[in-house]
Parts: structure tokens; C-alpha cells; sequence
């Protein structure tokens, strides 16, 4: 199963820095939508206010001239003049009490009735209204309508005044715009000094991840070097400590496992030579098979870690031996077929045995107990495994094994020269061991030879009979036992 995919990590400098400003930048929205409220009520009531004071004005001044017999001659100066000095204003004009045009600023248009109210509608007022006052408004402007009375309260006609909302709408926007920059600067500001402050901030959070990867990864001796008053010191104190106490607890249970694993050594050690001693072998077979194998499994390409334990396993290959009666065991002569039969017992005895703990070197040498004397064609004992059915420590034993079986001196035999042990190990390549492994031996003989002469001496005068002989007819031919 493939792993999953680490998911992309999202720096918390640029969130918490974005954060910042989006949040000050809706803060200024808000704040924004609230001032703009309240300023169009304040600029539209001081609207309302002025037009009004400028109606009740006009009013004032026309209510005399249209009681006249000519009230133009007197209003159209009054409104011309009003209208050149308040260029706020978009247009004034005086009205009888039957709506005709007595004063404007257009000469030619006395006597009209006034057509710019048609479209406006009366809206409720932000100020107070004296009687007979109305205000009227669309979207583009506004305009305040203020009786004319006579000193004895009769109505004598009227005056309109209007405004533009177009300086209201300009004094907004250029407000937006102040605003807009402000937000800027501030949003600009604010995340400058966010991305400061969180890099301060995470600084040694960032140092307290780097060293708990480190610490994770297996490096105990890591530090993490925070040097804080704050929370995350103490966090980083906290593992410290705990890092030391890891590390001396790891200490430990490596000196027991190194321990553990002598003992088992020595055990096993012992136990083949027990064995050994009891089959009367050549000294030193259980070395060479255990350093022999460790060679051939490193030129197979197999790991330091199955390599070694291949050594510390192989001593145990032949521990089944133990259950072999001596008459059988140590025969100096070829064993009959119901011999055989016993001797072979002996890899699944020594299976049975070493099966009994789950430990790694003990399982190993289980299956090298059990399969060492299998054949790459299925024709060997005891299950009549084949090819890659065997496992690669039993291919590689059986290999060496049975060379250090064919050049040592045996009870049955003495040692046999190099080449024609050789010659018969080359005969039985692909039916009795893996082709492969076995071309791995042969190109690397030189090795085994020269382990097997620096390690422990296989004859008398320390050396592996090199002279050309020939086996005698008693003796066996296949694995020797």
C-alpha cells in the first residue's frame, strides 16, 4: 500500500498575517458603513436646515412685493441676486397663492405655473417644520417650499427653493476615498506588524517542531534551544527533559537487548558445540559454517542485519543431532537405509527445538534447522521443498555446509582436495543447490577458502587438502551429514 500524501502545509505567519488584515480591513467596512450613515443624516439635516433658513428668507423679502401691483419688478432682483451669491443652490422662485411665477431668475418664465415639482415627492423631514412648510425630494435634489405671509397671518403666495444632491454624493465619495486609504494604510500596517509579531512569535515554536523531528527521527541527543518565559518554554523544557529521560531509558534497553542477544548467542554457540563434540566433527565446523554463510548471504545481497543474524543462526543447523543415537551418529562407515532414515530425523528434531522460542536468531535458526538439507529440484528431506520454496537462509547453509562437510575430516572419511569437492558440488548445481547462489560461491571461492583457512584450521596442518584424489565407493556422495 502506497503512502498518502503529506498534505500541504499552510504557514501560519502568512494565515494569521492575512487574518489580520482581512479583520482590520472589515473593521473599517463596518465602521465605514456605520460613519457614512450617520454623515448623510448630518450632512442631509444641515441641508434641510440651511434650505430652509434660505426659504424662510426669501419669503420674508417677497411677502410685501407680492402684495404690489408689479411684485416682478421687485422679486426677479431679489431671487437673481440670491441665486449669485448662493451657487449652492439649484434654483429659487416666488409663486403666488395660485402658483404662478411672480420671481425667477428667468424673466420669460413669470406667469408660469412651476413645472420643476411635478416629479417630487414629499418625504418626511429630518428638521421641524412650521405650518404650511414642506419639503420635496428625488434622487438628484431637494427642495423646501415656505408659505409667504402677511403681518396678519394671510397667505400670500409662496417661495421654492432647491439644492443639487450632487455636493452631498461628491462629499461622500471623496469620504469613501479617505477611508478606502486609510484602510490601506492600515490594513498595509497591520500586516507588516502581524507577520513581525507572529515571526517572534513562532519563532520558537518553529525551533520546538525542527527538534521534535529530530527527536522523532531517533536523535536523542537533541536540544531544542528556547529560551522563553512563556508557555512554549516551558514546552520546550518539557521536552528537553523528556528527551533525556528517553535517551537513558533507550540506553538501557539497548545494554539488556545486547545482553538478551550474547546470551542467545552463547547459547546457540554452546548448544553446536555440544553437538559437534558429540558427533566427533572436525573442531571448528559450526565457525565456518556461521562466518561462511554471512559471507555468501552479503554476496546474495542481503542486509547487514540478515547477514548477522544468519551468523549467530547457522551454529544451530545440525542442533537435531542431539536426538541421533551415537551408533548412528558417529558410524565410521556408509549408513544403512534404516540409519538414513534416523539421521534425517534430525532436521526436524532440531526445527521442533528451536521453534519452541519466538525469538529472531532462534527463528532463523529453525528454518535453517529445518531446510538446510532440502534440494533446489524438491528432492531433499524433510518436507521436499523446491526452488524459491526454500527459504534463502536454508539455500545458503546447505551450500556451505556441505562444503565445509566435503574439506573437513569426518568419521567416516577424511578430508577431501578442493578441486574434487568442487567437482562434486558443480555435478548437483541446479538439482541439489540454487544455481544462482552456487555460481555466487564458485566465482568467490577464494573468499571461503581463505575464511575458512584464517578462522579455523579444517586439517591438521591448518590448510584444505589441495591434492587431485578420488572418493572410494563407500563414501556418500550427497550431503554429507
Amino acid at each position: 500500500m502506497m503512502p498518502s500524501a503529506r498534505p500541504r502545509v499552510l504557514s501560519m505567519r502568512l494565515l494569521i498575517s492575512l487574518s489580520t488584515a482581512a479583520l482590520l480591513i472589515l473593521t473599517m467596512v463596518a465602521v465605514y458603513g456605520v460613519t457614512e450613515r450617520h454623515a448623510r443624516r448630518a450632512m442631509r439635516q444641515e441641508l434641510e436646515t440651511r434650505l430652509l433658513l434660505e426659504a424662510r428668507h426669501l419669503a420674508l423679502l417677497s411677502t410685501d412685493a407680492l402684495l404690489s401691483e408689479f411684485p416682478e419688478l421687485t422679486l426677479c432682483p431679489i431671487v437673481t441676486s440670491l441665486l449669485e451669491t448662493r451657487s449652492d443652490l439649484e434654483f429659487a422662485v416666488v409663486l403666488d397663492h395660485d402658483g404662478i411665477i411672480q420671481g425667477h431668475a428667468e424673466i420669460r418664465r413669470l406667469g408660469e405655473p412651476l413645472s420643476e415639482l411635478e416629479d417630487l415627492e414629499t418625504y418626511p423631514a429630518l428638521v421641524d417644520l412650521e405650518a404650511g412648510e414642506s419639503l420635496l425630494a428625488d434622487e438628484h435634489r431637494v427642495a423646501a417650499r415656505v408659505p409667504s405671509r402677511h403681518v396678519g397671518g394671510q397667505t400670500v403666495g409662496s417661495v421654492v427653493v432647491a439644492k443639487d444632491l450632487a455636493h452631498i454624493t461628491a462629499a461622500l465619495q471623496a469620504s469613501r476615498r479617505q477611508i478606502a486609504l486609510l484602510a490601506s494604510g492600515l490594513a498595509l500596517v497591520g500586516t507588516m506588524a502581524a507577520f513581525i509579531l507572529t515571526q517572534r512569535l513562532l519563532a520558537p515554536l518553529d525551533a520546538i517542531r525542527q527538534g521534535l523531528a529530530r527527536i522523532g527521527g531517533g536523535d536523542l541527543d537533541t536540544r531544542i534551544p528556547v529560551q522563553s518565559r512563556t508557555e512554549l518554554g516551558l514546552l520546550a523544557d518539557a521536552i528537553n527533559t523528556m528527551t533525556h529521560h528517553l535517551k537513558r531509558i533507550r540506553a538501557i534497553a539497548r545494554a539488556r537487548e545486547a545482553e538478551v542477544i550474547n546470551t542467545q548467542r552463547e547459547v546457540i554457540h554452546t548448544l553446536g558445540e555440544v553437538v559437534e563434540n558429540r558427533s566427533r566433527e572436525t573442531g571448528g565446523h559450526i565457525d565456518r559454517v556461521a562466518l561462511g554463510s554471512a559471507l555468501l548471504g552479503k554476496l546474495a545481497g542481503l542486509s547487514a542485519r540478515q547477514c548477522e543474524l544468519l551468523r549467530m543462526a547457522a551454529p544451530m543447523h545440525d542442533v537435531g543431532k542431539i536426538a541421533i543415537p551415537d551408533a548412528i551418529l558417529n558410524k565410521p562407515g556408509k549408513l544403512t537405509d534404516e540409519e538414513m532414515d534416523v539421521m534425517k530425523q534430525h532436521a526436524e528434531i532440531g526445527a521442533h527445538i528451536l521453534s519452541q522460542s519466538s525469538r529472531p536468531i532462534f527463528r532463523a535458526a529453525a528454518i535453517i534447522a529445518a531446510e538446510h538439507h532440502e534440494h533446489w529440484d524438491g528432492a531433499g528431506y524433510p518436507a521436499g521443498l523446491a526452488g524459491e520454496d526454500i527459504h534463502v537462509y536454508g539455500r545458503i547453509v546447505a551450500i556451505v555446509d556441505c562444503f565445509d562437510a566435503l574439506t573437513s575430516d569426518r568419521c567416516y572419511r577424511k578430508a577431501m582436495p578442493l578441486a574434487k569437492a568442487l567437482d562434486i558440488m558443480r555435478s548437483e548445481r541446479g538439482t541439489h543447490f540454487d544455481p544462482e547462489l552456487f555460481d555466487l560461491f564458485l566465482a568467490n571461492i577464494d573468499e571461503f577458502v581463505a575464511l575458512c583457512e584464517t578462522t579455523v584450521p579444517l586439517r591438521g596442518d591448518g590448510e584444505l587438502a589441495r591434492a587431485d584424489g578420488a572418493l572410494s565407493e563407500t563414501e556418500p556422495v550427497g550431503v554429507p551429514g
